[in-house]
């Protein structure tokens, strides 16, 4: 702990006894060089001598890197994090990007991050399926808890060359896709390769041919799956879009809120935000690079401590900071659903006591 300033104080007073005790002038200017220094360093001291400085909290591991999925930027570096610093006095650093690309940093050994917050499941179920070892076969993620829920929108500035339309398709007096039809319009997403907002956003296209009985309007939004026109990192679209060289884009409704955009509520049945309509959800798919297909599902952010971590204390301090009553409502005020917390694997390393899932 560091000492007060009257306890400073008297330190400095013995200091300078001793100094004049053995000689008036060597006493006067060793003692002057000695305070000078104590207080540039504040080193403590013991009757009336300098003892050596003691290990305290701030010299040891006390950042705590989290990386997280994209949309989040806006939540975790102007919210999130500095309340987690403020509340816990662990120095918060965060880095945004697609949540599979982190998942595919991670195994190949660029990026080790304390906690790695995930759009879906699926990033953090490739950790849990990969190992950081060969040797050890040890897995670089044991489980996961899912904290909250997200839906999908389409988010556009009043700006933008088309906005009475998508203000008229805001209100449902015209279809949504029929404006993103439109000639010249641009419409932005993310790569499905790299991000799940991506595959969210063709499963989305793909449900909405069936909900609205047009087996081509996923052809007419999007085109192709990897269409080089609309894709765009995750932790630059809404940049893109704000600086005014898109006119829409597929988002979180979170995401919308953040940053003060307008959207359009896309129905229950296709926006991935329903529970409730799991089964139709499913009906939907992707085939990802590697081969695994898929499925829609409900939109669930989930959080792990992957085995990269270098501050343990610091990832389980921030995992309980954001399953608490104060993370929570950060989220929902930003934008997110809260839900019960439910884990999935081994809680070994994460702070959780909630219910498990299969």
């Amino acid at each position: 702990m560091n000492p007060s300033y009257a306890e400073r104080i008297m330190r400095l007073s013995l200091i300078y006894n001793n100094y004049c005790n053995k000689s008036k002038t060597a006493g006067i200017l060793g003692a002057a060089l000695v305070i000078f220094v104590l207080i540039l360093s504040s080193i403590p001291v013991k009757n009336g001598y300098a003892i050596p400085p003691q290990p305290s909290f701030s010299d040891q591991n006390v950042k705590v890197f989290v990386m997280y999925a994209g949309s989040l930027v806006k939540i975790f570096e102007k919210d999130l994090g500095p309340a987690f610093q403020a509340k816990t006095g662990y120095t918060y650093t965060g880095e945004g990007r697609g949540s599979l690309q982190v998942a595919n940093m991670i195994m190949d050994g660029q990026r080790r991050p304390d906690v790695f917050v995930s759009a879906g499941t699926i990033p953090i179920n490739k950790l849990i399926n990969s190992t950081s070892n060969i040797a050890s076969k040890s897995p670089l993620a044991q489980g996961l808890v899912k904290f909250a829920s997200a839906e999908m929108v389409i988010a556009y500035l009043p700006t933008s060359h088309f906005h009475a339309d998508l203000d008229k398709a805001k209100k449902g007096l015209i279809s949504w896709y029929q404006v993103l039809s439109e000639q010249g319009f641009k419409f932005g997403r993310t790569d499905p390769d790299l991000d799940p907002k991506g595959y969210y956003t063709i499963i989305m296209s793909k449900l909405a041919n069936s909900f609205y009985r047009d087996g081509n309007i996923k052809q007419r939004v999007l085109g192709e799956d990897k269409n080089p026109k609309q894709l765009f990192p995750e932790e630059t679209l809404i940049t893109t879009l704000e600086t005014g060289h898109l006119d829409a884009i597929a988002a979180y409704k979170h995401e919308a809120i953040a940053r003060g955009l307008q959207y359009i509520t896309l129905p229950a049945q296709i926006n991935l935000g329903n529970p409730s309509f799991s089964n139709f959800y499913k009906t939907a798919t992707h085939t990802l690079p590697s081969g695994q297909i898929v499925h829609g599902e409900p939109i669930y952010f989930s959080v792990t401590i992957p085995n990269t971590y270098q501050n343990l204390a610091g990832a389980k301090a921030f995992v309980k900071f954001l399953l608490s009553p104060d993370g929570s409502s950060i989220l929902q005020r930003d934008g997110l659903d809260r839900i019960k917390p439910v884990a999935q694997g081994q809680m070994v390393k994460i702070p959780f006591t909630g219910s498990t899932s299969r």
